[in-house]
């Protein structure tokens, strides 16, 4: 077993070193989940890690402690936060300055933060870090029971780095032995997770779903950012949801992907795979809703909460304007 960890390690490092490759696309190409991607680098000292240089690479495993490692992530100062899903990425440059748990579920708030941490629904997490282009990269990853990445937290070249080691001296498993259980997801589970809930909702809201496509939620977006609309931006996974609210600078479209950006944030959609995009008049505001064919809502987009009454107003013209199929009057 140890040589096939072995073997993972060694085609991450000239994946990732060589190629450039996301974790996500080496796990893929690899045939294993990202969490035991992950997880073949536990045990590996940092002597090791350092006679493999510029190859470096190492993780070490964490208690369950989910609500508490969170609360610590405050000492890193500022850092990327990133939660994601098949189709939608969502990256925020953020200080974790105020964090709390009730009921198995955590906040994160800051000034264009928020954050929803199902933490029932975390399995596994690993401080890892790495050599890339000489330059060590520190990250905090968490991972639900089928080795999916529910949430991750980058080091920024100014965070606090001297804190790593002692999270690792807190929060670090007892077991640091390479080797992970991971669930399949089956079809049933799928099904099962959509649930009656989500069939409830779906149905309630089936009235007030304005079916749009590709096009309209781009020209919307371009809208957005003509009239500097702040918007909170929204996207989820069975694990985390994560928001942020601000004014958007640029919307670019490449490789296939719609980019969302401004100073403290990106927001990657591949909107061309989400089949289900509506305007949902359910609320007021109005809210922009993208799902999977399972009806999972992956990302959304509304107006901010601290809009002024003219941003609302010009938040439902738009709206209001693909209702009434006056789309020319967005370009």
């Amino acid at each position: 077993m140890c040589s096939t960890f072995h073997d993972i390690r060694k085609s991450f490092a000239s994946l990732r070193v060589e190629k450039n490759h996301r974790h996500r696309d080496i796990a893929s190409l690899l045939n294993v989940t990202e969490v035991e991607l992950i997880d073949s680098h536990v045990g590996v000292t940092k002597l090791e890690s350092i006679k493999s240089f510029p190859n470096l690479a190492r993780a070490i495993r964490l208690k369950p402690s989910w609500s508490s490692i969170i609360h610590d992530v405050r000492s890193f100062g500022e850092v990327m936060s990133l939660t994601r899903n098949a189709h939608a990425v969502h990256e925020n440059l953020a200080f974790y300055k105020q964090t709390s748990s009730s009921d198995g579920v955590g906040m994160v708030l800051s000034e264009e933060l928020t954050m929803r941490l199902m933490y029932e629904k975390w399995e596994h997490g690993y401080l890892f870090e790495e050599c890339k282009s000489t330059v060590l990269k520190r990250s905090i990853q968490f991972f639900d029971e089928f080795g999916t990445s529910v949430h991750k937290i980058f080091l920024l070249p100014h965070s606090h780095h001297w804190y790593f080691d002692e999270l690792a001296k807190r929060w670090a498993d007892s077991n640091q032995e390479p080797g992970v259980i991971v669930q399949e997801k089956l079809e049933h589970d799928q099904q099962i997770n959509k649930g009656a809930l989500a069939s409830i909702i779906e149905e309630r809201h089936a009235n007030q779903q304005e079916s749009i496509n590709l096009d309209v939620v781009q020209s919307l977006l371009r809208s957005f950012v003509e009239f500097k609309l702040p918007l909170i931006i929204t996207v989820q996974n069975d694990g985390a949801n994560q928001s942020h609210d601000g004014i958007l600078a640029e919307v670019r479209d490449h490789n296939h992907w719609l980019h969302l950006i401004n100073e403290q944030f990106n927001c990657h959609l591949q909107l061309a795979l989400m089949p289900k995009m509506f305007i949902n008049h359910q609320e007021s505001p109005s809210s922009i809703e993208m799902m999977n064919e399972e009806s999972f809502l992956l990302a959304s987009i509304t107006v901010s909460t601290k809009a002024t009454p003219a941003d609302i107003q010009a938040w439902e013209d738009l709206l209001d304007k693909v209702k009434t199929r006056e789309m020319s009057l967005l370009e």
